[in-house]
């Protein structure tokens, strides 16, 4: 379900973009969770992997497997950053990363290596079936995760406000960036190998 609060008369909506899922109730009243942000699924071949599921595997993959902390991320969807000719889709995650149990103070300026990167991708796969079957038989490529400078992010949402119209008080950090000027703003931040 959308949430969409109106006033007595109908004259006045305003659409919260959260998807709920109703969990129970409190007497008559429902008892809803955010499941998710509209738009913000992954999708390139059909496999849907909600904005929960990814920060699921991107935080326990840099848990356990990278040892690091994740301090912001947004995800790129393939069809925004096509190299050459290359035509089977993926998707990159540009994340700010620091060192584990620094409060954030010890950035990590480093790129992945494909240890980490195969790790990420083997994690959205055990949570998203469908992102496994469709990187077994070639048809997504395998996940890029690209960390990005300090202050990127901040700089991504004074674009937003800026440049897009956002209001201060309403921005959200989006999870799957589709603008490309907010691309380019990943872009710009992005750690070189």
């Amino acid at each position: 379900y959308e949430m969409i609060v109106t006033n007595l008369t109908g004259l006045y909506r305003y659409r919260f973009g959260d998807v709920i899922r109703c969990v129970g109730y409190h007497g008559e009243s429902p008892i809803v969770e955010i499941a998710y942000r509209k738009g913000q699924f992954l999708n390139a071949q059909g496999e849907r992997t909600s904005e929960e599921t990814f920060y699921t595997s991107l935080s326990k993959t840099a848990e356990e497997d990278w040892n690091l902390d994740i301090l912001d991320y947004s995800t790129v969807e393939y069809f925004l950053k096509q190299n050459g000719t290359d035509s089977c889709p993926c998707y990159t995650v540009y994340v700010e990363l620091a060192e584990k149990n620094s409060n954030g103070k010890t950035p990590v300026l480093r790129p992945l290596t494909d240890v980490e990167l195969n790790a990420l991708d083997r994690q959205i796969g055990k949570a998203n079936h469908l992102y496994e079957f469709f990187r077994s038989n070639g048809r997504l490529h395998r996940i890029e995760a690209v960390p990005v400078r300090p202050g990127t992010f901040e700089k991504l949402r004074k674009t937003m406000v800026n440049n897009l119209g956002t209001s201060p008080m309403q921005m959200k950090q989006p999870r799957v960036t589709r603008d490309p000027r907010l691309v380019c703003v990943l872009e710009e931040g992005a750690i070189d190998s």
